[in-house]
């Protein structure tokens, strides 16, 4: 190979045999050889696996995405059709029932809309004219709340273009459906 004594020597005290060792060593059979190869070439491959993986804390979590808030319901609706403990449990609507619906949206949180309301509703058939005024909060995943003078009442909504539909759950003598579209 052209190496000589020295260069031999050199070469096997640059790979970590140290000076003195006897002049025994078989290369022919490698083994040696392959013992300090494979000590070099280890830390080489682990520090290269590692630095792959990306030494683990350095990921970065993904932003969520941001939320939707409800959309703006503000305006005066007319009532469509009213099914509920008001009704009998029948569903009507004009001309045995009139009413209108208007809403104030006048602040945004995240996911939440607030406003104010005014509700009237007359049923001259059922001999019932029913008033209501106070606030209201839609969420983005459906949920209606509303407080006013005669009470609270909690349920769902949902707008489809301009028909905006009311599901009263809470309390039981509340529970209605009401349809309403937007003028």
């Amino acid at each position: 190979m052209g190496l000589g004594n020295s260069g031999l020597c050199g070469y096997l005290e640059r790979v970590g045999v140290p000076a003195g060792t006897p002049d025994t060593i078989e290369l022919g059979t490698g083994e040696l050889m392959r013992k300090r190869l494979f000590r070099l070439c280890v830390p080489l491959i682990v520090a290269t696996l590692v630095a792959g993986c990306g030494g683990g804390d350095d990921t970065m979590d993904p932003e969520p995405p941001a939320v939707q808030p409800p959309p703006n319901l503000s305006g005066t609706y007319d009532l469509e059709t009213l099914t509920g403990a008001l009704s009998g449990g029948l569903t009507v609507g004009p001309p045995a029932v009139t009413g209108t619906f208007t809403l104030s949206q006048t602040s945004v949180s995240g996911d939440t809309a607030t406003g104010s309301l005014a509700l009237s509703i007359v049923a001259p058939s059922f001999s019932l004219m029913y008033e209501d005024q106070g606030t209201f909060a839609v969420r983005s995943n459906g949920s209606w709340e509303q407080t006013g003078e005669t009470g609270q009442a909690l349920g769902t909504f949902t707008l489809a273009g301009n028909v905006l539909t009311v599901i009263v759950t809470e309390p039981p003598a509340a529970v209605s459906t009401t349809v309403w579209r937007r003028r």
